[in-house]
């Protein structure tokens, strides 16, 4: 444009920054947002708003607030998706304050908050398990006269069902079906991992019905939820031929349900079942994650295959797949309950080589290996570490510590772990 004699203007730099922060590419938005300074275009409240919902959305909230001040600072009057975005940003960092701090000056300054305003403060409380909080924000936002929208109740349903009070979430449903909002995918699929949550199996089947009776198609996550239901339930084999279904109604298992059916098949002792489905997930076209993995390691210790973790910890390694902190706590605690507690050490070890350095969990559960083998001189040592690292003793450490000391009271060593 340039070349052949146009100027670049105003609208020319806002549509490329919009561009940029469509594709998530936020840093180079801000970047042409000081090209766009440096030529004399005042960028007015839009542009700032497209960068500060990108940066919020990268979590960069420091430079958000910064960039919202130099936008005040000039004289840009900020709208109600200016505080929008800032406020689901703090809120995204339970910086709670800042964002009541926020509010107030956004109604001082004559900006009145609208349905996503409060949206977003209904489902920030929502999902850190405050429904107290969430009901004050929608009574509040009944009396400033804006009506919740089918977010809202999809918001605080789903913060009723991950609290597991289920009768709450139905008479919000029904609330919602009256004011003729038409319940989504969202929303069956929170009640239906509510009920699924308290092991009310048919209540979550009789709303599956409901949902293809709309003209709902139940997609992956909703498949997911119903299978990880049935597993709670302890009906794994259901939960199974759920998942084997899939494929015949044109739905394809991810990462996240075949981490939901193995889980569950370890946790109601089906290991044979669980072997079976996870050596058909090696053969598929699914690319299988370290989770996945993780979640067979830790189903082979717990149930006593400790040489077939073993093999497939080595086969992970082999394949070059990076094993995270999970792995290592795993393996730690399989060696430790076969009794090789110096392999356990020496994996302790490696963890800091590897640049994965061990966490309270590791020290915990390789300590309580040491103590249930009445390796004081280790126990000691290990335990001194994790005071310098400001590593507490969890809760089955030291339930085994006071155990040991009531024992042998006349153990001097004992009583001196304990009181260290």
């Amino acid at each position: 444009m340039e070349s052949i004699g146009y100027q670049l203007n105003g609208v020319t730099f806002g549509a490329i920054i919009n561009g940029l922060c469509k594709i998530g590419d936020t840093n180079a938005a801000v970047e042409w947002l000081k090209k766009m300074n440096e030529r004399d275009w005042e960028p007015n409240v839009v542009v700032y708003n497209t960068i500060l919902d990108g940066l919020c959305k990268d979590r960069l909230l420091s430079q958000a607030l910064s960039l919202f001040s130099e936008m005040t600072n000039k004289g840009i009057q900020p709208t109600v998706i200016t505080y929008n975005c800032l406020i689901h940003g703090l809120c995204n960092f339970g910086r709670w304050k800042e964002a009541a701090s926020l509010l107030n000056e956004m109604m001082q300054g004559g900006t009145m908050p609208d349905v996503h305003t409060f949206t977003i403060l209904v489902d920030a409380f929502c999902k850190k398990g405050m429904i107290m909080g969430a009901k004050s924000v929608l009574s509040f936002m009944l009396h400033m006269g804006e009506e919740p929208n089918v977010v809202t109740y999809n918001s605080l349903i789903d913060g009723y069902c991950s609290q597991s009070q289920m009768e709450e979430a139905m008479k919000l449903f029904d609330l919602m079906v009256h004011k003729n909002f038409l319940p989504t995918i969202v929303t069956y699929n929170s009640l239906i991992h509510g009920w699924g949550k308290v092991k009310d199996i048919d209540k979550a089947i009789c709303l599956l019905g409901e949902m293809v009776n709309r003209g709902l198609h139940p997609g992956v996550v909703t498949w997911t939820t119903l299978i990880g239901g049935f597993c709670k339930a302890g009906k794994p084999l259901a939960a199974k031929e759920l998942f084997l279904a899939m494929n015949k109604h044109g739905q394809v298992p991810n990462l996240q349900t075949c981490a939901v059916i193995l889980d569950g098949l370890f946790n109601c002792h089906f290991h044979s079942e669980a072997f079976s489905l996870f050596k058909a997930m090696e053969h598929s076209n699914l690319e299988l994650d370290i989770a996945i993995y993780n979640i067979m390691l830790d189903g082979m210790c717990k149930g006593g295959k400790f040489n077939d973790a073993r093999k497939l910890l080595s086969c992970l390694l082999d394949k070059g797949m990076k094993i995270d902190l999970y792995t290592y706590n795993i393996m730690i605690r399989g060696l430790c309950k076969e009794g090789l507690l110096d392999d356990a050490e020496y994996l302790l070890r490696k963890m800091e080589e590897n640049g994965c350095p061990p966490n309270r969990c590791s020290y915990n559960v390789f300590v309580h290996g040491l103590l249930q083998k009445y390796d004081i001189s280790r126990s000691r040592k290990y335990l001194e570490r994790m005071k310098s690292k400001g590593f507490p003793l969890d809760a089955t450490t030291v339930e085994l510590l006071i155990c040991l000391v009531s024992a042998n009271k006349g153990d001097n060593a004992l009583q001196e772990l304990l009181q260290n």
